[in-house]
């Protein structure tokens, strides 16, 4: 079964393990990087929703992180989890026929909640690991 990641107007589709494995990484890296009250209250409340997934469910970005603040929060979670999967570091590496899908999908999520802040706050961009490590070789070239 297939379910959509949504917010506003932009869509896309997975299916209903990718869509566990997200929110399940995504709670895993959250619950690694929360630190306030705030951001573990958010983790826990998507934990709880995780519980009580089905396929077909779909995930409204919007509804699912209502405020700046979460969705601020959760743009670097799931940047995070792109990174921490290319790393292997996170997921099971010794199947390697997801890894570049499960990358591609917690990328896109973390854009479209940058995208959803930056309609409200300009040009604003998550603080990530990757940026951090960018930060500290910015001479490098690719």
């Amino acid at each position: 079964m297939a379910d959509s990641i949504t917010i506003d107007d932009q869509c896309f589709w997975v299916s209903s393990s990718q869509l566990m494995t997200l929110v399940e990484f995504g709670i895993a890296i959250g619950r690694e990087t929360a630190t306030n009250s705030s951001e573990r209250q958010w983790v826990d409340k998507l934990d709880q929703w995780h519980d009580g997934m089905w396929p077909g469910i779909g995930m409204d970005l919007a509804e699912r992180f209502p405020t700046l603040a979460e969705q601020k929060f959760w743009a670097a979670c799931f940047a995070n989890v792109a990174r921490r999967i290319f790393l292997r570091e996170l997921g099971n590496q010794k199947v390697v026929c997801w890894q570049a899908r499960t990358i591609g999908h917690a990328h896109l999520i973390s854009r479209l909640l940058t995208k959803a802040v930056q309609l409200k706050e300009g040009a604003w961009h998550p603080d990530t690991e990757d940026s951090e490590a960018y930060g500290k070789v910015n001479n490098l070239r690719l």
